[in-house]
């Protein structure tokens, strides 16, 4: 569809649009909601438009990058429908006449009002066929209006993804706060180590070369096991990629966040695993809490 831009969307939204024309009012209602990939459901289709179900799944497709989508069309026919109704006569004198003679082998009194109903259940009675000079005239009509529907459609995805970007670079902002709180506070652990140690080895051995030689040892060993500048890294490089999805305008922006959220998670979960700090074990849940409410807002990203 020309003149959409491609932007931040929600998979949540519904569009409505009416078309009336000199081949009667037809109407398409378009619902979306969360699914990982796309899927396009009909219901409720008119006989008539069955033909052109390929057809209506395609121009969603052109527009909407994944979700479910449920369609809805009515039309009411100004004049003849698409399809031309022939009957078949000579079938439907041969099934009446059999179903007489029934009747009368089993002495069974049938009215007119019990034929019509086994004509109209009796398979060819009817036969249908296709103007494809009219068919077209339906089809651009049916186009019309399910490009009207879709841009109903993406108009609420945008608002609705207007709100969901908001919320998500706000809670992304805060992870860039916090991340930088661990920062700061993981070096003092190092010192609190050092501090403790060197007030057993004192109470142990004293103030001796030994002793500053073992509290050497003991602190770069422990400092080492707890060393998060690898995770500090990473995490901060994912967070400057989720920045730039966030201002970006391509398409499928959710999968991508899903990952960068995977991959922060399983950042401070090491950082939280090596430290044993009371505030960066604080900070850690924090962002874990956020990370948790930012996976659950972008599943509802386009």
């Amino acid at each position: 569809m020309e003149g959409v831009a491609k932007m931040f969307k929600s998979m949540t939204a519904y569009g409505r649009a009416s078309i009336l024309s000199p081949l009667g009012r037809f109407s398409v209602e378009l619902q979306s909601v969360n699914r990982k990939h796309l899927e396009i459901n009909s219901f409720g289709i008119p006989k008539e438009f069955i033909r052109y179900d390929v057809d209506i799944k395609k121009w969603i497709a052109a527009v909407v990058a994944r979700g479910q989508i449920n369609v809805r069309i009515s039309a009411i026919f100004e004049g003849e429908s698409p399809l031309m109704i022939a009957p078949n006569l000579p079938l439907a004198r041969q099934t009446r006449d059999a179903w007489l003679q029934i009747a009368d082998h089993l002495d069974i009194k049938i009215d007119d009002k019990a034929l019509l109903t086994i004509l109209s259940r009796t398979e060819g009675v009817l036969s249908y066929d296709e103007d494809i000079e009219e068919l077209e005239k339906f089809k651009q009509v049916l186009h019309d209006v399910v490009e009207k529907t879709l841009r109903e459609l993406v108009s609420m995805k945008i608002a609705e993804g207007k709100i969901l970007h908001e919320d998500i670079s706000a809670r992304f902002g805060l992870l860039g706060t916090l991340i930088e709180d661990i920062a700061v506070k993981a070096p003092s652990a190092t010192d609190r180590y050092r501090q403790k140690l060197q007030e057993r080895l004192q109470e142990v051995l004293g103030n001796s070369l030994e002793n500053e030689e073992r509290l050497l040892r003991e602190v770069c060993i422990y400092a080492d096991r707890i060393d998060i500048t690898e995770e500090l890294t990473r995490f901060r490089s994912h967070l400057q990629q989720v920045k730039g999805l966030l201002e970006s305008e391509g398409q499928e922006v959710g999968k991508k966040m899903e990952f960068f959220v995977q991959e922060l998670n399983r950042e401070v979960n090491t950082i939280g695993s090596k430290s044993s700090d009371t505030d960066v074990s604080r900070a850690v849940i924090a962002i874990k809490t956020e990370l948790e409410r930012i996976r659950e807002q972008i599943q509802n990203i386009e």
